[in-house]
């Protein structure tokens, strides 16, 4: 064989052939180990992030009627109480001359939103505070909000006008009964009612208790 045989040879695709099968390509098993071990680490980290997320997104869930609270105190609608409700009677017990009621109602309070009524009332038709037809009043209403609950004192009386049948009273705050953001709350104001449509207005003062207190 010459010298151009044999590089021919040499150089063809079969010229360099193994008679041993090729073998595969294997990772060395620390080399595996290894990225296991980096995949169930990283899913494990991932598994923590999500439980923290969700329990901060709970924390902030819970968190958000007591900071709703915590708002409404510290807002300028915190030294004033302006609110109107439709109410209507639900018991009528008269007796000796006097006729207790008790009335619901439903309406808003400025500041903090819509709020629902219950009124105990007494009509005293003994007394004619303002001449003939008039009678006097004393009240005790319960305004249910979802900062919490208010309760107010009143008294005044019922006279006849051209318009009908008005009520004028004054209420004062009670601040040991009130709760939630109202509780030990201070403050007095007027009272005003159409006993022809049940419209109910109150204006006056409301100072809720200083949080840091």
């Amino acid at each position: 064989m010459n010298r151009i045989t044999r590089h021919d040879r040499m150089s063809s695709p079969d010229a360099g052939a193994c008679p041993r099968a090729a073998r595969s390509v294997r990772h060395p098993p620390s080399l595996i180990k290894g990225r296991v071990h980096a995949t169930l680490a990283a899913a494990g980290i991932l598994a923590m992030v999500a439980v923290a997320v969700l329990f901060g997104s709970s924390l902030a869930a819970s968190a958000a009627p007591a900071q709703s609270a915590r708002d409404a105190a510290g807002s300028p609608a915190d030294s004033m109480l302006k609110a109107t409700f439709t109410s209507s009677a639900v018991s009528v017990t008269p007796n000796l001359g006097m006729v207790e009621l008790i009335l619901t109602g439903n309406g808003t309070v400025q500041g903090f939103g819509a709020a629902t009524e219950v009124v105990g009332l007494i009509e005293d038709y003994a007394v004619t505070p303002c001449g003939a037809g008039s009678y006097s009043d004393t009240a005790a209403r319960r305004i249910v909000l979802s900062g919490g609950v208010l309760i107010l004192h009143e008294a005044g009386m019922t006279c006849m006008t051209s318009s009908g049948l008005q009520a004028r009273a004054t209420y004062r705050v009670d601040g040991q009964a009130s709760t939630g953001i109202f509780a030990e709350a201070r403050g007095t104001g007027d009272v005003t009612v159409d006993v022809t449509t049940h419209q109910e207005t109150l204006s006056g003062t409301l100072i809720l208790n200083s949080p840091e207190a």
